[in-house]
């Protein structure tokens, strides 16, 4: 029976699968996700109609018809990576469009403000900036990397590599005008008494909301304006429309500048993880990876305080 020609990813994932001894060591040392080296491997096993490995809940063995295909595979594999360390040496320099995927507010404008500095470090290098709440496909929607903020196990993002920048957390919010007419929550259930901006369904949200005691709270809101732009919300806020819950990051210099007060400061919602995401490590674009490193200590510095327009945002969604 005649095979079609196999992927040869396929071939260089049971190589690094056998090289490692095991997939979580081998999706560690490749930064492709496990899951995708036990489908991959799986399906080559299955196309030539061999096992290869042996798996149970405890143990990892190759087989002996594995041992012989791996050596193959490894010299395979060596000799493409001499192809590709061949081609990339003469190909080092970043050149070329980088695709981003980030988040409105304070992301997409520290991303913005320094991006003439790193086009002017890198003069042969085009950016292509995508700004927006929703979760962008980056193998379908050709994405190079996304600015994300969330948990870090996210349906879909088992086969992305995560580059953590930091946690961050949402405050409650709203303008000196509209706590002076309506007064200030007590403690987070009285929040459904108050007008609210939220981002949710139509029919309502809930905000959870802790303490650095401990203490945690849930409280059901019915919000009178409803939005999915971190803008939308500090415009609202700020022209009296309510209290919203929004990044501190976001916030801060609206705080400083006295356009938003802190409401129940003693309260801050469920934290988030602010991360880069991205499809693998291997094969990387040189233009890609300096950009990751040029948006990784960019937010960095937004995060811990360090940029001097915090409040000044421009929500391109």
């Amino acid at each position: 029976m005649k095979h079609e020609m196999h992927d040869f990813n396929d071939f260089r994932y049971f190589e690094a699968v056998v090289r490692n001894g095991g997939f979580n060591a081998a999706a560690r040392d490749i930064g492709v996700g496990k899951s995708t080296l036990s489908r991959r491997v799986l399906a080559l096993e299955e196309d030539l109609g061999v096992r290869l490995i042996e798996r149970t809940t405890h143990s990892f063995n190759v087989t002996a018809i594995g041992r012989q295909f791996y050596e193959r595979c490894r010299s395979a594999v060596t000799e493409m990576q001499a192809a590709e360390q061949m081609a990339t040496s003469m190909s080092s320099q970043p050149r070329g469009l980088v695709t981003v995927a980030t988040l409105p507010g304070g992301c997409a404008a520290t991303l913005g403000a320094g991006l003439p500095e790193f086009l002017a470090t890198y003069p042969e290098v085009r950016v292509r900036l995508l700004v927006g709440m929703r979760r962008f496909d980056l193998a379908e929607e050709h994405v190079d990397l996304a600015i994300r903020a969330g948990r870090l196990d996210q349906p879909g993002d088992t086969d992305l590599v995560i580059k953590k920048i930091a946690d961050v957390s949402r405050g409650l919010v709203a303008s000196p005008g509209y706590v002076a007419q309506a007064g200030c929550p007590l403690s987070p259930e009285e929040l459904s008494r108050f007008a609210t901006i939220g981002r949710d369904g139509v029919d309502g949200e809930t905000w959870r909301l802790l303490t650095k005691d401990g203490r945690a709270a849930a409280v059901r809101l019915t919000p009178r304006i409803l939005s999915h732009s971190l803008s939308v919300h500090a415009q609202a806020a700020k022209s009296g429309g309510g209290i919203a819950l929004l990044p501190e990051v976001f916030t801060a210099g609206m705080i400083r500048s006295g356009e938003l007060v802190s409401v129940l400061p003693e309260w801050r919602g469920e934290e988030e993880v602010l991360h880069i995401a991205f499809t693998s490590r291997r094969g990387m674009l040189p233009a890609v990876r300096v950009f990751i490193d040029f948006a990784h200590d960019r937010l960095k510095r937004l995060v811990l305080g360090k940029c001097d327009s915090l409040g000044d945002f421009v929500d391109a969604a």
